[in-house]
């Protein structure tokens, strides 16, 4: 097995672990001590993942730098088609999605919210990233206290 295949593998195994501590056990100290360092934690490793991933893949493909300094959807879509370039995505998402729900959980924590609606919009972040980032951040600015900006 190959590098890739394993770090493919890793990063499956390793996200949902995860993703239980930010959605089910928000409040826990062993899921404040893993996320709450602001330059340590869980989407540092899927970054580091995803450069062990993404440099050889681009180093084995003369014609993958050209498509990532001038993407065209024809270009995109022949890099990601290969399997490494399937893996890089693949960590490419599940580390920003983490980031992101990592960011909304320290929010979250730092603003006293409720995770009764907060870990529902993390499973939306988990599931369609973009999607549950823009709900968290339209429900909390609704629900935005008098004085805070």
């Amino acid at each position: 097995m190959n590098l890739t295949n394993n770090l493919f593998d890793w990063a499956n195994l390793l996200v949902l672990p995860c993703w239980a501590l930010l959605i089910v056990f928000p409040r826990a100290s062993w899921t404040r001590r893993i996320f709450g360092h602001p330059r340590l934690g869980p989407p540092h490793l899927f970054a580091l993942f995803y450069v062990l991933t993404v440099v050889p893949a681009v180093l084995a493909d003369p014609g993958a730098l050209a498509v990532l300094t001038r993407p065209t959807l024809v270009g995109v879509q022949a890099l990601l088609g290969s399997p490494s370039g399937a893996a890089a995505g693949w960590i490419h998402y599940l580390c920003f999605d983490l980031f992101v729900g990592t960011v909304i959980w320290r929010s979250a924590v730092r603003r006293s919210q409720s995770f009764r609606w907060v870990s529902p919009l993390l499973v939306l972040v988990l599931m369609v990233g973009p999607l549950g980032w823009l709900a968290y951040e339209a429900v909390s600015w609704g629900t935005r206290p008098a004085g805070e900006a």
